[in-house]
C-alpha cells in the first residue's frame, strides 16, 4: 500500500527475503513506522491495562515506589486512580526513568496499574483504519529513497493523508464507545 501511495506500481513478492530497493526500504522503516503510528494516537486495539511489578518501596526521597516498565509498553498513558474519568485532583503522578536493568516508573501509589499503548506486532489485530494510517507513515518515510529525492512532493502528501487517516480513526473509535457524562464544573454549578 505504501508503494501505491507513492505511485510505484512494483509489487513486493516477499517482504522478508526480497532484495529490491522497494522491499529493502519498507523493511528498514517498518518497525519505526509501526511504533510511531501506535504512539501517535491511543488506538483502542493497542491499549492495555496491567499491574506493575514492584521494584522497591521508597526508592528515593521524591517517590514512594518504583516499578518495572512493562516490556511491551510503547507509551505510558496513565496510572489508574480508581476513577474512569480523572479530574485534576484524581490524576496519579508518575515519572519515567531508568536503572541498570531498564526503564522504571516512579509513583506514590501502592499496587500501581498502568494504562498504556502496547507494541502490537501481529497484523491480524490491526483494524483497517490503522492499516491505512501505517501505510501512509511508511510511504512518508520511504518517499525520498523510492522516488529519487521526491521531486513531486509525495512525502508531504503522504504526511497529509496520514493525518487524515488518524483523524478518521479517532472519529471511528469515538463512535464505538459510550463515555461517562462528565459532571458540570463548579463554575457551571455556581450559576444555577
Amino acid at each position: 500500500m505504501a508503494l501505491s501511495h507513492l505511485g510505484v506500481g512494483y509489487e513486493i513478492q516477499n517482504i522478508e527475503t526480497e532484495q529490491s530497493q522497494e522491499a529493502t526500504a519498507c523493511r528498514r522503516y517498518y518497525d519505526i513506522a509501526l511504533q510511531t503510528t501506535l504512539t501517535d494516537y491511543p488506538w483502542p486495539f493497542a491499549i492495555v491495562t496491567s499491574a506493575l511489578a514492584l521494584i522497591e518501596e521508597d526508592p528515593n526521597e521524591e517517590w514512594g515506589y518504583s516499578y518495572r516498565y512493562p516490556s511491551d509498553c510503547l507509551h505510558a498513558l496513565r496510572m489508574l486512580s480508581g476513577y474512569r474519568n480523572d479530574t485534576h485532583d484524581s490524576k496519579v503522578p508518575f515519572k519515567i526513568s531508568k536503572d541498570s536493568a531498564g526503564k522504571i516508573i516512579y509513583s506514590d501509589i501502592e499496587n500501581a496499574e498502568l494504562e498504556y499503548t502496547s507494541l502490537v506486532e501481529d497484523p491480524q489485530f490491526y483494524p483497517s483504519d490503522f492499516e491505512l494510517a501505517l501505510s501512509y507513515k511508511i510511504a512518508f518515510l520511504i518517499a525520498p529513497r523510492i522516488t529519487a529525492g521526491d521531486p513531486f512532493g509525495l512525502r508531504a502528501e503522504a504526511s497529509r493523508q496520514y493525518d487524515i487517516a488518524v483523524s478518521n480513526a479517532k472519529r471511528n473509535a469515538s463512535n464505538e464507545e459510550q463515555p461517562d457524562i462528565l459532571p458540570d464544573s463548579s463554575l457551571i454549578k455556581g450559576r444555577e
